[in-house]
């Protein structure tokens, strides 16, 4: 009787030891994941996956350091701030949380990148040659994810436009025009905004345009926006 009963104290005594084990390795591992919070770098979270690699808590912990990886790999292509360093970060983030800031920054950049061509064009023409005669311009497509063609036609069927950029919304593209109009007043004096959208890979991006009348006009309006550093490209009408 003395036996079976010290067997039974003895098989409580070894749950109770187990139960308190347990609970202090759920409450180390939550100890862990609100440092690793607390931290939010890439150190702390691979620190808590080193430690609780069986945890419910490494799914989610992984996202993070990927997501903060990409934070990471964002700042730098905004520091570096070129064509190049944007189309790297999409080839490494295709859908990632920056991806259509990304393109917006590269499609920006294809569009200084085309002016600047079509200058280098205008300047080695033949003596004579009109530049209404001249083809439309056309986006040049780098290696890399597609940053979608720059070029959209205006509403008004035979008016000729210009296009100044293109945002991630449509309140980006009206302030950067109200931005516009005070560095450009003389340039674009009597021209209406039209933010027209347009569908990309990874969703809507709105490309600030203008009307400017004939091609003569709109072709004008941007060699002289050129020339001062900013881009701009000649819309052709349907």
């Amino acid at each position: 009787m003395i036996t079976v009963r010290a067997r039974s104290i003895a098989t409580a005594a070894l749950l109770l030891v187990a139960t308190l084990a347990g609970m202090a390795a759920c409450s180390r591992e939550q100890q862990d994941w609100r440092a690793a919070e607390s931290a939010d770098t890439l150190e702390s979270y691979g620190q808590f996956i080193e430690r609780h690699p069986d945890s419910e808590l490494v799914k989610e912990a992984h996202a993070r350091v990927s997501q903060l990886g990409e934070d990471l790999d964002w700042k730098e292509a905004e520091k570096t701030d070129t064509a190049e360093a944007y189309l790297q970060f999409l080839a490494k983030h295709p859908t990632g949380k920056w991806a259509q800031e990304a393109r917006i920054h590269a499609q920006n950049f294809a569009l200084v990148a085309t002016t600047q061509g079509q200058s280098t064009a205008a300047g080695a023409a033949p003596a004579g040659a009109s530049p209404a005669s001249s083809p439309a311009p056309v986006i040049a497509t780098r290696a890399g994810p597609a940053v979608g063609p720059v070029l959209t036609s205006t509403t008004a069927p035979g008016v000729y436009g210009i296009q100044l950029g293109a945002f991630t919304s449509e309140d980006r593209a009206n302030a950067e025009w109200r931005v516009l109009q005070e560095r450009f007043a003389e340039q674009l004096q009597g021209l209406a905004p039209q933010v027209v959208s347009a569908e990309t890979t990874s969703g809507r991006v709105f490309r600030l345009q203008a009307l400017a009348g004939d091609e003569s006009r709109a072709r004008l309006i941007c060699e002289q926006l050129q020339q001062r550093s900013q881009g701009c490209v000649p819309v052709v009408p349907h």
